[in-house]
């Protein structure tokens, strides 16, 4: 008999590079049965926070030297976005996504949007059509993007995972409470938990 897969609290924002890489390989291990994820929205930068700036000296630094390195080891398309948005509308409405059992064709169609295509994920035009590409109701993704409760809820989201240490996504949070941080430790999480080191 199989062991019961390993339960895992992934904490992922939607403007991420490294997110969107280390969510494919969470993806993959759920598939596998290997890691069951609870995915829990984690913004980077909540207003006041100064947004990157889309052709800002990090960002070209960044991508070239660790973004498109890691994408061609996991084999993900992905380029350097155009827009570098406030995330708490798509992540309001990642929450509704989830309520309704469609979080991962929902969040996919969010990341391809920002990260392949390039669009501004934080439009409205945007969030609809992530919403009819997953098979929900765009109207309703709208209305849950603006709703005060989700918004909260990503508040509350934010300050537990703060207090459990988390200080950036990807974050990876065993059911032991280690924290395990950045693009990489869901496949060493998913294939052996003994060579962990707390991050």
């Amino acid at each position: 008999m199989s062991e019961p897969a390993r339960r895992v609290r992934l904490y992922y924002d939607l403007v991420c590079p490294y997110s969107y890489l280390e969510g494919v390989a969470a993806e993959a291990a759920e598939d596998a049965g290997k890691l069951a994820i609870e995915w829990l929205p984690f913004e980077l930068r909540p207003a006041p926070a100064p947004l990157l700036e889309p052709r800002g000296e990090h960002l070209r630094t960044d991508w070239p030297r660790r973004v498109y390195r890691l994408a061609l080891e996991r084999g993900v398309e992905i380029h350097l976005p155009r827009h570098q948005p406030r995330s708490t509308l798509p992540l309001a409405a990642c929450l509704w996504a989830t309520e309704r059992g469609a979080l991962r064709p929902f969040r996919r169609a969010l990341y391809e949007a920002m990260f392949c295509e390039g669009t501004d994920i934080s439009s409205d035009h945007e969030i609809a059509r992530a919403a009819r590409r997953a098979g929900l109701a765009p109207e309703g993704a709208i209305e849950a993007a603006y709703s005060p409760d989700y918004i909260r809820r990503l508040h509350t989201i934010r300050a537990e995972a703060q207090r459990a240490g988390v200080r950036g996504v990807p974050s990876a949070v065993t059911e032991d409470g280690r924290v395990h941080w950045g693009a990489g430790p869901i496949t060493t999480l998913a294939e052996d938990d003994r060579v962990l080191v707390q991050a």
